[in-house]
């Protein structure tokens, strides 16, 4: 399995590569007013508005370093409704992939929920990666606000 590797602060966190969709630059967003300050705001893609999470914001409090390597990972999340919705989430450091079937890697046996980002703890080369799942990113209340009108 392939994973696409991203920065929260100090940890290193991965996402199935099957689960992504595009890798964008950072674009301007259109704000949401009165929405979450890790809502970043939304973009526009294939003639639909995607909602833009910043990851950083949403786990430990701090915006997203504005860096050459600042990427909007397009994902798709199945919520609550059992509707799949394409969403971006704001990630630092998207720049390496690691195949986890070639590599020396070992679950750990950590199931967690730190903040909203559902995973578990895989030891991959010595460095030790968190693998979110996207479909639990969101809390369920916040993906019902955002995707109430459907």
């Amino acid at each position: 399995m392939l994973l696409l590797l991203f920065s929260i602060g100090d940890g290193q966190y991965g996402i199935e590569a099957t689960q992504v969709l595009e890798i964008w630059p950072v674009i301007p967003l259109k704000p949401i007013h009165r929405a979450p300050d890790y809502i970043a705001g939304l973009a526009k893609c294939r003639k639909q508005l995607v909602p833009i999470i910043d990851i950083s914001k949403l786990h430990i409090n701090k915006p997203a370093s504005s860096r050459i390597s600042t990427r909007i990972i397009l994902t798709k999340i199945n919520g609550s409704n059992n509707k799949e919705h394409t969403i971006g989430i704001i990630a630092e450091r998207v720049t390496d992939t690691v195949n986890i079937d070639d590599v020396p890697s070992a679950s750990i046996g950590i199931k967690s929920k730190s903040g909203s980002l559902a995973g578990h703890e895989l030891l991959v080369n010595g460095q030790l990666i968190h693998k979110i799942n996207v479909n639990e990113l969101l809390p369920g209340d916040l993906y019902d606000q955002i995707f109430s009108h459907e």
